[in-house]
């Protein structure tokens, strides 16, 4: 067996069933080669980009690690904001790129540093030079999967994988670190003396063992949640202690300044604004994976470990909160209302979602771009699971939801899968539509089509500046996604709008939903819920 068959089977093993990527004419052509007999999907991709986001949307949705393969030179290069994806958004990513061989010095054609241009991304590196190559490949998907999951890399070269594989033996798994009782007992203390908690939960807890503790911690306490965008659906979005989504905004922060103590239930910092902790006089329970390298407060009280067995342990003897239930739904329905700012032209964004919503099942999955219109999506859209929402939102790349979309429909198949997109998000990535005929995936992508980066010209307009630079010619992008083979409708009415979802509810195929919507809502509706 070669070093290629083994990596192959290896990563087969560890539960992936798809490479995304492009490759060159080096070892990808190896890879490619033993995948299909590994088990292993290859899924030829248009962009890099898109490829290393479907891979690591694979990896949020599997567990595993995502596999991503490129050729060296523009390949890799045009991979790094997929990286970067993973790296600040917590997916486990296996990149692969070929490299040159040690004695090909002399070469300078598409050579740049490739790790050196990845490394302030990546949590662990390779050539894959050492006698057991497939130690290294243990070791590195180790070193992904663990807190806090993120991208590895390995440079190819012909040399290595095509030689014979040695014998190799597995190591046995780290034990899991024990939770500090300490702190636990000092955490107990926190929640006895506390009337009013409130969870703002997450993105390490859209795990299942995460998100059950989260329903059972909520069923003793009787407290309110937050969740971020990442942990929407950890704990259901219709139940009436779900009072919404933090985003560091004005609409929750009566929610929150009513709380005697905020449990922090898997927070990562990374999901947070821009802005300073504007919290600092609430006492703070932080229960958490890992450390962070950038931390956006001081807790009164960490908890480092496994989230999912940390909370229940914090919470033993715990009783009932004092929190009045009409309380929790005037907050609730005061968030909600800040999604629904009305306009007095055309279609309103927040038309979209209800649409969307009324026509689709409730159990599909939804994936997010960043734009305007990510706020009444996130904040109107009910998911009731983890992971039933997907969204980049420690890089907040445009790009994402079409890639994280087609991922979906080829990890989950026989889960509807939804992509809401700006009109720009949409362009950094339409070529992905191919890739979504050519594969079997059948999402439904929604474009909120205004022909501007509407939420930059919010920025801009708040900035009391001229607009200018933020306006894209018009696009009918219907018309592009039949090209492709998709089913494509372009709405810009009300009655039209209707029934496109209905059709596309009841054909299950690829279909483009490209609707003209009135983007004046849009700057009363950031102010409502940002501040």
């Amino acid at each position: 067996m070669s070093v290629t068959q083994a990596i192959m089977r290896s990563l087969a093993e560890t539960g992936g069933r798809h490479i995304f990527g492009i490759p060159g004419g080096e070892c990808n052509l190896d890879l490619i080669a033993e995948a299909d007999e590994a088990g292993l999907r290859f899924v030829l991709n248009r962009t890099e980009t898109a490829a290393t986001i479907m891979a690591s949307v694979a990896a949020e949705l599997t567990g595993t690690p995502g596999l991503i393969m490129t050729t060296r030179g523009p390949g890799i290069a045009s991979a790094v904001n997929g990286v970067a994806y993973a790296a600040l958004d917590r997916a486990p990513l296996l990149v692969m790129a070929d490299g040159y061989e040690d004695d090909q010095g002399f070469i300078s054609h598409q050579r740049i540093d490739q790790a050196a241009m990845l490394r302030p991304m990546l949590k662990g590196e390779s050539r894959l030079d050492s006698a057991d190559p497939l130690a290294e490949l243990d070791g590195l998907l180790d070193c992904a999967t663990a807190q806090p999951p993120g991208p590895v890399y390995i440079e190819l070269t012909g040399s290595r994988i095509r030689a014979a594989a040695p014998p190799t033996v597995k190591a046995e798994a780290a034990a899991t670190a024990s939770l500090d009782q300490a702190a636990i007992a000092r955490a107990r203390a926190m929640i006895g003396a506390a009337r009013r908690p409130l969870i703002l939960a997450g993105l390490q807890a859209r795990t299942d063992a995460a998100s059950a503790a989260l329903h059972e911690a909520v069923a003793r306490l009787g407290c309110p949640v937050l969740t971020t965008y990442k942990a929407k659906g950890a704990f259901p979005d219709a139940d009436p202690h779900t009072l919404g989504h933090y985003i560091g905004g004005v609409a929750e922060e009566a929610a929150v300044r009513a709380a005697d103590l905020l449990i922090l239930y898997g927070f990562d910092p990374v999901e947070g604004p821009p802005s300073s902790w504007k919290y600092g006089e609430i006492p703070m329970l932080e229960l958490t994976e890992h450390g962070f390298q950038h931390p956006l407060f001081e807790a009164t009280l960490s908890v480092i470990g496994p989230v999912a067995g940390a909370l229940p342990a914090v919470l033993h003897g715990a009783g009932p909160s004092g929190w009045p239930a009409a309380e929790l739904a005037r907050f609730k329905r005061g968030i909600a209302a800040a999604a629904r700012i009305p306009t007095g032209h055309g279609i309103a964004p927040q038309e979209v979602v209800d649409a969307a919503a009324a026509a689709l099942p409730a159990s599909a999955r939804i994936a997010v771009d960043a734009g305007a219109h990510m706020l009444p999506v996130l904040h109107i859209w009910q998911s009731a699971e983890p992971r039933q929402s997907l969204i980049s939102r420690g890089l907040s790349t445009m790009g994402f939801a079409l890639p994280a979309a087609i991922a979906s429909s080829l990890v989950d198949p026989d889960r509807m899968a939804v992509a809401f997109t700006g009109d720009g998000g949409l362009m950094m990535c339409l070529g992905e539509l191919g890739t979504a005929i050519q594969f079997g995936a059948t999402p439904i992508v929604v474009v909120f089509n205004d022909s501007a980066l509407t939420l930059i010209g919010a920025k801009q307009r708040r900035r009391q500046m001229a607009a200018a630079g933020l306006d894209f010619s018009a696009t009918d992008f219907a018309q592009v996604a039949r090209g492709f083979g998709w089913r494509g409708y372009h709405v810009s009415t009300r009655e039209e709008l209707a029934e496109a979802f209905a059709e596309a509810a009841a054909r299950r195929e690829a279909t483009l939903i490209d609707v003209e919507i009135d983007p004046d809502g849009y700057h009363a509706q950031i102010r409502a819920l940002r501040g």
